[in-house]
């Protein structure tokens, strides 16, 4: 199995622990809020499962990488038999409706070039060689199909030569959340 697809197994055993925590994420969704933090514990609790089960080798977070004090969130060393791979996980949590009277759907953060969006945290990752690099978005309400690939093909366009390929499907979750994995190209 490569990267690509055995972090995608990774995201679709994670989406177990979120639909446990539906309430939770309709309320995010209602009170118009974003918590990136909370995403971040619940994710470093499963890494940790993970890593006990042997679906992972080892992971870290906080990584430093490139120049300065920037860091990646995750990094995962996936064992694939006779080789480790390593992946890069940037995190976002971007809300999907009404926040005090504006509305925010996908394609506003894909164009945002500020760190509402996600433009820094693609030059972040492709600033450095490893490859395997990747953005797990959580929307709390799912975008939809057609605003989450128009917002895709619209940073395509807007961040050319920067590049993201989205290997999740909101058609495949709930009403209350998505999980939104890209691969930076």
């Amino acid at each position: 199995m490569n990267a690509e697809n055995y972090v995608k197994d990774i995201v679709i055993r994670f989406k177990e622990v979120l639909d446990a925590h539906n309430k939770h994420l309709e309320c995010f969704a209602h009170y118009g809020v974003q918590l990136e933090g909370w995403l971040k514990g619940e994710l470093l609790c499963f890494l940790d499962n993970e890593k006990a089960r042997k679906g992972i080798a080892n992971f870290e977070r906080e990584v430093r990488v490139g120049r300065g004090k920037q860091k990646v969130d995750f990094y995962l060393e996936i064992p694939t038999g006779a080789a480790v791979l390593n992946v890069w996980i940037e995190l976002k949590h971007w809300l999907i409706g009404y926040q005090k009277g504006d509305r925010y759907n996908a394609v506003f953060y894909f164009g945002d070039a500020s760190s509402v969006g996600i433009k820094p945290d693609v030059e972040k990752l492709v600033q450095f060689t490893q490859e395997n690099k990747c953005l797990l978005i959580l929307a709390t309400a799912n975008p939809g199909v057609y605003d989450w690939s128009s917002g895709i093909a619209k940073f395509n366009k807007k961040f050319l030569p920067l590049c993201l390929n989205s290997l999740t499907n909101p058609a495949e979750f709930p009403q209350s959340y998505f999980l939104g994995l890209l691969k930076v190209q």
